[in-house]
């Protein structure tokens, strides 16, 4: 008999959250991390308001591996207020290259609930109390050659499946020499329930076929005319109703 998957799973995904710009010297680029740790915030207190059953960050959470010894204390403490899992996966701008701040700082053993995937060729994470499965690929080097969902395992039976990406979906006519590529056929033919990704800074549905799949968002962008339209992604994967993603704007309420 089947095993069943529990009736429902609520699920945030942010993305691309960029602690510690470094585009600003100064009075100015203090400010500016400041409303970045601020915006982080405000997805944690998300996370809180909606009793989430897990926590997905897909690549990015900080802006280089240079990050500030203040500005980790901080994620660390925001971490800790919650009590549901969370996985963490490197994007291009923290990756597992170049002195990586995941090699140099051990969020697992600083907060029990988080997860850092490490492994650059997939690691396969279980959550049996939610009867979920999660895998993601750990990033070395933002190149064509690093393919984010290669490696993607057959899905098993009765459990909700996850996987966490970090690249530039190719649509189709789109240039194919571009760094850490993902193709629609990889998305609709993996038969997985959701992938989140990151990379691409706009709230972005692409999902294929059976398959959902979207982007956040950046919760912050400061170069665009919408750079106070920051989301995350607040899911319920429903058995009997599918899959509803609903974007949460996380701007502060004077912006």
């Amino acid at each position: 008999m089947e095993e069943q998957k529990p009736s429902t799973l609520k699920v945030l995904h942010t993305a691309d959250v960029h602690l510690d710009p470094d585009a600003m010297n100064g009075a100015q680029r203090a400010q500016v991390r400041s409303l970045y740790r601020d915006r982080f915030g405000i997805i944690i207190d998300r996370a809180l308001q909606y009793n989430i059953d897990l926590f997905l960050i897909a690549g990015d959470l900080f802006d280089s591996n240079r990050a500030s010894q203040e500005t980790i204390n901080f994620v660390v403490d925001q971490l800790n207020r919650l009590d549901c899992p969370t996985v963490i996966l490197p994007g291009n701008h923290d990756c597992l290259n170049y002195n990586p701040i995941y090699e140099r700082v051990d969020f697992e053993a600083a907060c029990p609930n988080v997860r850092v995937i490490t492994d650059p060729q997939g690691t396969l994470l279980k959550f049996p109390e939610l009867n979920t499965v999660l895998w993601g690929r750990a990033m070395i080097e933002h190149a064509p050659t690093f393919k984010p969902l290669a490696g993607l395992p057959p899905r098993q039976n009765g459990q909700w499946h996850i996987a966490l990406a970090h690249g530039l979906f190719l649509a189709d006519g789109m240039e194919t020499y571009r760094s850490s590529p993902i193709l629609p056929e990889e998305i609709r033919d993996s038969g997985w329930d959701y992938v989140a990704l990151g990379h691409h800074h706009a709230f972005t549905d692409v999902s294929q076929g059976e398959v959902t799949a979207y982007y956040p968002s950046a919760p912050i962008n400061l170069w665009t005319p919408s750079s106070h339209q920051g989301y995350v992604l607040l899911l319920s994967l429903d058995s009997e109703q599918g899959i509803q993603v609903t974007p949460e704007q996380i701007s502060p309420n004077n912006e």
